[in-house]
């Protein structure tokens, strides 16, 4: 067995603790690398991924779903159905420029619109997706 000095023995500590030190950082710093912002997939029923935009400073203007292909559609939002008492998912909705969403619609070829950004659509199921760390 080798006999080191007190001298010696704090060296090999220092070195080995540098190295240690070391592997941490390197492993710390790939883990963070690696790790990016991963969209929840969307509901089932709600399959269209879309982002909420404000066009309120354009005529006639309100908010907006983008779908990630740029088609913009323009949501409609009828009155609450007096006999089944049903509500459109955007009536206790708050929508955020930005947010990014799942939605499901129906195309509404009967009904104009002034801002005329896109196509007018009825909004039958809306859920927020939430970015949550992937690896």
């Amino acid at each position: 067995m080798l006999k080191l000095s007190a001298r010696q023995k704090r060296e090999v500590y220092s070195v080995s603790n540098l190295i240690l030190h070391l592997a941490i950082f390197v492993i710390l710093l790939l883990t963070l690398n690696s790790c990016t912002q991963a969209e929840e997939a969307p509901a089932a029923n709600c399959g269209t991924l879309a982002t909420v935009k404000d066009l309120t400073g354009l005529d006639g203007c309100g908010f907006v779903f983008e779908l990630d292909n740029g088609t913009r559609l323009e949501p409609y939002m009828p009155a609450p159905n007096n006999t089944t008492g049903e509500k459109s998912p955007l009536q206790n909705f708050t929508l955020i420029d930005g947010q990014r969403v799942s939605i499901a619609y129906t195309p509404r070829n009967d009904i104009s619109s002034v801002c005329m950004a896109g196509t007018i659509v009825e909004v039958t199921c809306l859920h927020t997706v939430v970015a949550s760390a992937g690896n």
